[in-house]
C-alpha cells in the first residue's frame, strides 16, 4: 500500500471515530506529539484512551479533511482541516470555572509521519495554531493544556 493511501485511510478512520482502524495503522511503540502537550504519547496502549476520550466525550463530532499530502521515502506530511465542537463536560467546566457546553472550531493542521519497515506509522508530530484554537472556542490556552493533560492521564 502506498503511504498516501495509508494517510488517507488513517484520516478517514479518524473522521469515522474508528479506533481499531486507527490503531491498525500504527506500530506498537508509536510516538505521537501534540503542540499542547510537553510530553509525547508512547505506544498503542497509551493513545487508545486519548482517542476514545476525544471521540466519546471531548470532540464527539470531530472530522478531518485532507488538503494536501506528500511522501518521500518512509516519511509523509499532510495538511488538513479539522472541524468539531469541543464539549467541555460539566464536571471539568466547573473545576476550571467555565460554562459547560459545546464550542465549535475549524482549523488548519499539519501532521508529519514516519513509517517503519512494515509500513506502519511509528511517529506522528501534529501542529496547529493553539492561539487561534483557544480564541475560536473561547478558552485560554492554559485550560486547553489542562484538559489535554487530563486526557493523557486517563
Amino acid at each position: 500500500m502506498q503511504l498516501t493511501d495509508v494517510i488517507n485511510q488513517f484520516h478517514q478512520a479518524y473522521s469515522d471515530h474508528d479506533i481499531d482502524a486507527l490503531l491498525a495503522f500504527v506500530a506498537e511503540d508509536v510516538t505521537i506529539q501534540f503542540p499542547t502537550s510537553p510530553e509525547s504519547i508512547r505506544g498503542k496502549d497509551s493513545i487508545r484512551p486519548v482517542w476514545s476520550m476525544v471521540f466519546d466525550t471531548v470532540i464527539p463530532d470531530v472530522r478531518q479533511e485532507i488538503l494536501a499530502s506528500v511522501t518521500q521515502g518512509r516519511a509523509a506530511a499532510c495538511e488538513f482541516i479539522e472541524t468539531g465542537t469541543l464539549a467541555v463536560p460539566s464536571s471539568v467546566a466547573e473545576s476550571l470555572g467555565l460554562a459547560s457546553g459545546g464550542r465549535p472550531y475549524s482549523m488548519r493542521m499539519a501532521s508529519f509521519f514516519e513509517f517503519d519497515d512494515e509500513g506502519l506509522i511509528e511517529s506522528i508530530r501534529s501542529y496547529w495554531d493553539t492561539g487561534s484554537f483557544a480564541d475560536q472556542i473561547g478558552i485560554d490556552i492554559s485550560v486547553i493544556r489542562s484538559l489535554q493533560a487530563r486526557a493523557h492521564a486517563a
